[in-house]
């Protein structure tokens, strides 16, 4: 009875130590690459949800077009999906985060 407690005692020290020494909250950052979502319908349902990401903005939106019109060409088969990227106050835009080429 004596071992149990002591083993008790112990866990439960050692359980505060390690709530103590945990790390603060990350600070929140913006992404870096656009990300896309990209999710295949099969009579409607979807089927597949694809993740890929890009340097650019244009480049995410052109890959998403031939994506959907590759997914046409197959019967009863669509696709959707959605390029974002997160941004924080203050995140510079950059030349990359336009839609169109100057």
């Amino acid at each position: 009875m004596r071992k149990l407690i002591l083993l008790s005692a112990i866990f439960l020290s050692a359980c505060q130590v390690a709530q103590k020494q945990e790390e603060p909250p990350p600070v929140a950052m913006g992404d870096t690459h656009w990300t896309l979502e990209f999710t295949l319908l099969k009579n409607n349902k979807p089927t597949e949800v694809k993740t890929y990401q890009f340097e650019s903005r244009m480049d995410c939106f052109n890959t998403m077009y031939k994506m959907q019109e590759a997914a046409k060409k197959v019967r009863n088969q669509t696709g959707g999906g959605l390029c974002y990227k997160l941004f924080t106050d203050g995140q510079e835009r950059t030349s990359k985060d336009v839609l169109s080429r100057h």
